[in-house]
């Protein structure tokens, strides 16, 4: 989906590799306080780890495809931070939108998520450190003409290089053969 493979955390409970790890860029409308009457929108990451995926067929004409996520609490510290390094960091000991109330909605489209991998923080204990992916087969080509790409190009800070000095003329003769070797010719 999207250019990523997803597996659930329990089929991934056995294996090395992650591909359950999921995040959401959602607008929300939030406040300073409770007596700002100014609400201010504002795009917003949910991080979690994906617990089921759930296909639904509607008679073969169409298809949606539901993930079932572990949300961390995205709303507190205690949920999400960065560290001094600018790393996004989550804790999953705390969990949002677990299903248990009305309100709460663990559910997310399948087209609505991008990929990332969490490590172990060695030091904060319960912390996992965000690691962004890139879809396969996704190659940023950009949107430049080629003219935009050839004037980026000559501003580059490489040395620049002349390939005459490297190329010997035609009018040097060169000896191509080994004479480090004794000459043996065998004749059959």
């Amino acid at each position: 989906m999207n250019g990523f493979r997803f597996h659930t955390k329990y089929r991934e409970r056995l294996r090395r590799t992650q591909n359950c790890g999921v995040v959401v860029n959602s607008l929300t409308t939030s406040y300073a306080s409770a007596r700002d009457s100014n609400p201010v929108e504002g795009n917003m990451e949910y991080y979690g780890f994906l617990t089921d995926i759930i296909e639904l067929d509607y008679y073969g004409k169409w298809k949606v495809v539901l993930f079932r996520c572990d949300w961390a609490d995205a709303n507190t510290a205690r949920g999400i931070k960065n560290d001094q390094f600018g790393f996004t960091m989550v804790n999953f000991s705390r969990l949002i939108h677990t299903g248990e109330h009305l309100i709460d909605e663990p559910y997310v489209f399948s087209s609505q998520v991008k990929q990332v991998f969490y490590s172990k923080d060695p030091i904060d204990e319960g912390w996992y450190v965000v690691l962004r992916n890139t879809p396969r087969d996704l190659f940023d080509m950009g949107n430049e003409s080629r003219d935009d790409i050839v004037e980026r190009s000559e501003t580059l800070p490489f040395p620049e290089q002349n390939l005459n000095e490297n190329i010997p003329s035609t009018s040097t003769q060169f000896q191509w053969v080994r004479q480090d070797v004794e000459e043996d010719i065998y004749d059959l």
